[in-house]
């Protein structure tokens, strides 16, 4: 008597979830979030950033939730007014730096070896420049002001896309679809335009995406030794330098601010990764 063998049974297994994934989502998530938020932190905060509000040195409560500086005023409220303005800060030197960058880029990519050389030795000389002693410069030179920071940092943060563009533009604009439409007759601009650019500008937004975090950081670090904007403007290094004269009697002062840009700072860092993961 023959024996048949048992039947393969299959087991379909759900992958489990990447948790590293779940991470950057939610990280992203929050990044949106603090973008669409912040523009009305004025209207979301109890107090103002000069308004006092109870004792100097009240601890965290419930009232006050980060407690009170060494003037009386809510911490909390300081915290999100200065993130704030952080915040526009590194979206307005990103952008400002994406569309000089895109612009050289491009053209120095588009352009024959004469043009393409003097704009990336232009660049070249401009990486060379550190952006916290041009911001020294500018600000010794203009005054002290967060305007000033951001048009210090713009001006030494740029040539990195310009590299990154120009490398993209010389790999595509030799593609067939881009021979195809220069050889139907299209002007140079509109083949930029249509097929060039497009092609180029999903690897620039992953690299700026992945900037957010560190110009975050050297905007608290240029307020933290006081290049920012004059008191009683309530900024993150700002804050957090003038908290650390009480640091033991009164922690809150400075370490608030600090945990505030650590936490967004790792959260920028996260949903840089995960963008570039996504789309690049």
């Amino acid at each position: 008597m023959s024996t048949m063998a048992a039947p393969v049974r299959f087991r379909v297994v759900a992958p489990r979830r990447n948790a590293g994934g779940m991470l950057e989502l939610g990280c992203l998530v929050l990044i949106v979030v603090l973008t669409l938020v912040l523009p009305f932190a004025r209207w979301l905060v109890p107090a103002g950033e000069t308004e006092i509000v109870a004792a100097p040195f009240t601890a965290p409560g419930w009232q006050h939730w980060l407690g009170t500086d060494e003037q009386g005023r809510d911490v909390l409220s300081r915290v999100v007014l200065g993130l704030s303005a952080g915040w526009w800060g590194v979206l307005g030197i990103i952008g400002g730096s994406l569309l000089i960058g895109t612009l050289v880029g491009t053209l120095a990519g588009m352009s024959g070896k004469i043009v393409d050389g003097v704009l990336m030795r232009i660049t070249d000389a401009v990486l060379a420049l550190p952006g916290p002693l041009v911001a020294l410069l500018v600000v010794a030179a203009l005054g002290p002001g967060l305007r000033n920071v951001l048009l210090a940092v713009t001006a030494t943060w740029w040539p990195w896309y310009a590299r990154i563009v120009r490398g993209q533009v010389r790999a595509v604009r030799h593609l067939p679809h881009v021979d195809a439409a220069r050889s139907a007759g299209l002007s140079r601009l509109r083949v930029t335009g249509r097929h060039v650019l497009p092609g180029v500008l999903r690897q620039v937004v992953v690299v700026a995406s992945l900037d957010v975090g560190s110009v975050l950081v050297l905007l608290a670090s240029l307020s933290f030794i006081g290049l920012g904007a004059p008191a009683p403007a309530a900024e993150i290094g700002s804050m957090s330098a003038a908290g650390f004269t009480y640091l033991f009697s009164a922690p809150w002062i400075a370490l608030a601010p600090a945990a505030v840009l650590f936490v967004v700072t790792m959260a920028a860092n996260f949903a840089g990764d995960g963008v570039q993961e996504r789309i690049g």
